[in-house]
């Protein structure tokens, strides 16, 4: 019996190490992190907690159901992990794939896919740091959201539009600054403020 381990263990690991291996998804573009995680989940929270909005503009808890509180919670925790999942992006960081067009690249002063690549490629540190700190927010926010926390919760969300303008205004949209800026100035969008 022992001489026959002898013979067919080898082959056992021989085979083994013959079988191809799968080999691992492309990473994903930045363009399909941001539209199809990001700004679909951004946006599922703004209509989660836009019915609740009381006359001060914070999350007013005595219009929540404990159900809305766990759909807070969990929406947060689904916007955390796309925005880990743009933080994990690893260089060389692909913007788009080819033939696929970002919004307002073709409107007058809308920026290019090649101006985004030269952002990210410029600061793909800044990109991560923006990400984890959106990933951090909505840590945040869930743990308010599971404490019911209307006083913690609320301060995220109104912050969460000026927490993505940040980061499209150094990476997606840059020449739009100085608009952004001239409003800000103006005294226009206090969401931009």
């Amino acid at each position: 019996m022992n001489k026959w381990v002898w013979i067919v263990l080898p082959g056992l690991v021989l085979t083994a190490g013959c079988q191809k291996q799968e080999a691992a998804p492309p990473q994903k573009t930045l363009h399909e992190i941001m539209k199809d995680e990001v700004d679909k989940r951004g946006d599922y929270l703004w209509d989660l907690t836009n019915p609740h909005v009381g006359a001060d503009a914070g999350l007013d808890a005595s219009t929540m159901s404990d159900d809305d509180w766990n759909k807070l919670a969990a929406a947060a925790v689904d916007l955390q992990q796309a925005a880990l999942d743009l933080a994990a992006l690893k260089p060389p960081i692909v913007i788009v794939k080819p033939g696929v067009k970002i919004a307002d690249q073709d409107v007058p002063g809308g920026d290019t896919v090649e101006s985004v690549k030269a952002n990210v490629d410029k600061d793909p540190e800044g990109l991560r740091d923006h990400a984890n700190s959106l990933a951090q927010d909505m840590a945040d926010l869930a743990k308010a959201a599971n404490k019911h926390d209307a006083a913690a919760a609320g301060p995220i969300i109104n912050q969460l539009d000026g927490v993505c303008e940040s980061c499209h205004l150094e990476f997606w949209y840059p020449s739009q600054k100085k608009l952004v800026d001239q409003i800000r100035k103006a005294g226009g969008d206090p969401s931009l403020k």
